[in-house]
């Protein structure tokens, strides 16, 4: 017997050929690149059959913007008191047994036999961050403590949902447990959020809105049932939220397995809806990992956890500043921010010169000495999207000068090298959103 669609599978099958028809649609009208495309053309990633879906291979290009990004979100946060570990990307199964991970996650974990046991390459960095802070007692003046990680992370997403860099399979994750006593929650929770505001307003994410996640009482598979810590826990945030005067929207059935959280939301140019960010209050895993402090009393007590994220996933992130920037990365960003280029070979001596110098003084720089014209170099250095374009002909190498043309075409001639190394420096060193660097004429 052949099975045919219902009426109603005919019409979901269509409305979902719809969506997608105008997600596609939208990002045509809006003229704008994906990260795949930008990915691609600026060489920043590839994709291999041989390797798998979900596991980009990133260049020296992208993993340097990668590594841009990273560099700064781990030196603010040990700046505000995070204690950066290490810690295993795999573990046997009873951890994630113990942390609920297993009977509630397990679909998306990859999982692996070893002798007679069983190992998870981890989805979360959690269970890992408490026996660090089992490792000897605690009491209520150590606390809160902050271990953070750049957490490489694993999940096993359906092959229908993978896309770029934005939804893959590994992923490294700006990942850290507040480790608090109950009357810290709420400062603890505001100092997360000022960090995370202040990351975005650097990184210029903009166009986000706050997502209050809470879980459904009838999904017994998806979330530990207890209803009264739940309905204590989701009161406990909203009455945080609701202090620090934070616009969000309430949605069911999107909470973590243990706990509510806020989520910071964004859309792809596909105006597709993405998590960027997310903040958790975990009532849950702290009891089951028996974690206690002593209290001034003498007494035993259990601690309240924040599982926050300051700026997402490494890879979401960079999928969303190339879509905004449409691949115009500032220049702290950008895997090249200077390429020297010599109008003919009689100036290529200079130009090396002038690249080594660049080098030494720490610009990320390359130099064309290709047999292109200098129109079809600047063509080439602009479809690269590099910040900095310096050219050099007779006159520069005259008078030991250059000239700059910037991305967007302006021009400063008769510039000096070191004061063009120095304010660019400062420009990196502020990281300004835009370019930075000008010269009256």
């Amino acid at each position: 017997m052949v099975k045919t669609k219902t009426e109603g599978q005919e019409h979901k099958a269509s409305s979902k050929k719809t969506s997608k028809d105008k997600a596609i649609a939208q990002k045509e009208k809006n003229d704008l690149k994906s990260n795949v495309e930008l990915g691609r053309e600026l060489d920043l990633y590839i994709t291999s059959e041989l390797v798998g879906q979900g596991l980009p291979l990133l260049t020296s290009k992208g993993a340097t913007f990668k590594r841009e990004i990273e560099r700064f979100v781990m030196d603010e946060e040990i700046a505000r008191g995070h204690l950066h570990t290490s810690t295993p990307i795999m573990a046997k199964s009873d951890l994630y047994k113990i942390s609920g991970h297993w009977a509630h996650y397990k679909d998306s974990m990859f999982c692996v036999k070893m002798n007679d046991e069983t190992y998870a390459l981890r989805p979360m960095a959690c269970p890992f961050h408490f026996l660090l802070y089992k490792r000897k007692p605690r009491t209520y003046k150590e606390l809160p403590l902050k271990y953070a990680e750049i957490a490489t992370l694993f999940r096993n997403e359906k092959s229908g949902e993978l896309r770029g860099l934005d939804r893959v399979r590994q992923f490294n994750l700006a990942d850290a447990h507040i480790i608090c006593r109950p009357d810290q929650l709420e400062e603890e929770f505001k100092e997360v959020l000022n960090l995370i505001n202040y990351i975005m307003e650097t990184l210029n994410i903009t166009d986000i809105w706050y997502r209050f996640s809470k879980w459904d009482p009838k999904d017994k598979e998806k979330y530990i049932d207890d209803p009264a810590a739940w309905d204590e826990s989701q009161k406990m945030m909203k009455s945080i939220l609701d202090n620090l005067k934070i616009k969000y929207i309430e949605a069911d059935g999107e909470a973590a397995f243990y706990g509510p959280k806020l989520d910071i939301q964004y859309r792809d140019i596909y105006e597709r809806e993405n998590t960027l960010i997310t903040v958790q209050i975990d009532f849950a895993l702290p009891s089951r990992f028996n974690l206690t402090y002593v209290d001034k009393s003498g007494d035993e007590k259990i601690p309240v956890v924040i599982h926050r994220s300051s700026s997402g996933a490494t890879e979401r992130v960079m999928a969303y500043l190339l879509e905004k920037t449409q691949g115009k990365l500032p220049t702290w960003l950008s895997p090249i921010q200077a390429i020297v280029l010599p109008i003919s070979e009689k100036n290529e001596a200079y130009s090396t010169k002038v690249f080594q110098e660049l080098k030494k003084r720490k610009i990320r720089a390359e130099l064309d000495f290709s047999q292109e014209t200098i129109g079809k170099k600047i063509r080439n250095a602009q479809l690269n999207k590099i910040n900095y374009m310096i050219i050099l002909g007779d006159k520069e190498q005259e008078q030991e000068l250059i000239s700059v043309r910037r991305r967007d075409g302006k021009i400063y001639q008769a510039v000096k090298l070191n004061d063009f190394i120095t304010r660019v420096s400062e420009e990196i060193k502020e990281r300004k959103a835009e370019l930075h660097y000008s010269q009256p004429l």
